[in-house]
């Protein structure tokens, strides 16, 4: 049976609840989400790994980039945004520690007490002399930032509205009560607001389509965006995620979406099978994010894969030559092509007058974000 405070919400809402709403309710909620309970468990023996629980190499190449945008934001600060086990705050703020290079703060944007909780004990342990510089808050509301914000695999657990296209229509998919596990998927027409986005997402294809194609979206996006960008006085905010551009994220053969769920170090497609006990999650449509973050006034300081962004960053020199054999296999586990290195992805947007650190001195693939520059190969690749 589905957990109480979702079969409420459902019979609340009429008997149909939108999945954006349900999956709000399943990570967040206080006490029986995911990660508003703190029930979220990373890296070796929890339910899934970041590159931050990784290898510590992930860190200490942040906390070089960290250390370029504070050289131009003096008495600068660092945000991070949903720091899970604290681990990259740990890393990051240990390397710029002995670099003599610290923030004057250090800024954990957590709602869940339990992950606090963790956060806390984690840092107080590792940093002692680092507690004064530590400050929890809920979200970003009426702060004013200099320097950078982190937000390391936020965005994929933004909720999600996912959507179906049948017989030329747009159909919204959404939540009602029955089924083997107590919970179901139920389909119906797209309201105005959905439907004038996806007509907006299907005209900037030059692909139509199909019947029976599944995918997600991101309405409320927008305002996450415009809310780092309004605290953003002055620096960076780096975007790490696995996602891809809207004209790769759409192809007409992904016809089941993105949408996905990890417990146990493995991964499924079902967001019903234990709702408030696992994560759930989608793709990022990074075209949309750098948008919004665009019309807020940030400008697109740059876009590349993880392995380029890491490499350009001096992650191999930071691991040493030769280096050890773990951490050979931590580099490769981060940058190889069919893993991290290419399925994340890392999107710079800056504040006027902040160059990109070097992590995007390498491969820029920041003209993929266009619609309008897809690649010949990619269009007939999806006409195939």
């Amino acid at each position: 049976m589905p957990p109480r405070h979702i079969s409420a919400a459902i019979a609340e809402a009429g008997g149909w609840l939108a999945f954006d709403r349900y999956m709000e309710l399943a990570l967040y909620h206080p006490e029986e989400g995911y990660y508003g309970s703190g029930r979220a468990r990373f890296g070796e023996g929890g339910d899934f790994d970041t590159a931050a629980e990784t290898s510590a190499l992930f860190g200490r190449a942040l906390a070089g980039q960290c250390a370029e945008v504070l050289a131009a934001c003096p008495d600068g600060e660092l945000v991070e945004l949903g720091p899970g086990s604290g681990r990259l705050a740990e890393v990051v703020l240990g390397e710029l520690k002995e670099a003599g290079k610290l923030p004057q703060r250090y800024l954990l944007v957590e709602p869940a007490p339990g992950l606090r909780a963790v956060q806390r004990e984690r840092l107080g342990s590792t940093h002692p002399d680092l507690v004064e510089r530590l400050e929890w808050v809920d979200r970003l509301t009426h702060e004013r930032i200099r320097g950078m914000i982190i937000a390391n695999e936020v965005f994929d657990a933004l909720p999600c509205t996912c959507f179906r296209r049948e017989r030329g229509a747009w159909l919204e998919r959404g939540v009602s009560l029955g089924g083997e596990q107590g919970l179901r998927w139920e389909d119906r027409r797209a309201d105005a607001a959905l439907e004038r986005a996806l007509d907006g997402l299907q005209a900037e294809l030059p692909w139509t389509l199909p019947d029976g194609y599944c995918s997600e979206i991101r309405l409320n996006q927008d305002e996450f965006v415009g809310e780092l960008a309004q605290t953003l006085e002055a620096g960076l905010v780096l975007l790490a995620d696995y996602g891809l551009p809207r004209h790769e994220l759409y192809l007409a053969e992904r016809s089941e979406g993105t949408l996905g769920c990890h417990s146990g170090q493995h991964w499924h497609d079902d967001p019903f099978c234990r709702p408030g006990r696992e994560d759930i999650t989608a793709w990022v449509d990074f075209t949309a994010v750098a948008r919004a973050a665009e019309a807020a006034g940030l400008t697109t300081a740059g876009y590349t894969n993880q392995a380029q962004f890491l490499l350009a960053a001096g992650i191999l020199e930071l691991a040493g030559s030769p280096p050890t054999a773990k951490d050979a296999a931590e580099l490769r586990r981060l940058t190889l092509p069919g893993g991290m290195g290419e399925a994340f992805k890392f999107l710079g947007l800056a504040t006027e007058g902040i160059g990109a650190p070097s992590g995007f001195g390498g491969r820029d693939l920041s003209a993929s974000l266009d619609p309008a520059r897809v690649p010949e190969r990619a269009a007939e690749a999806a006409r195939a």
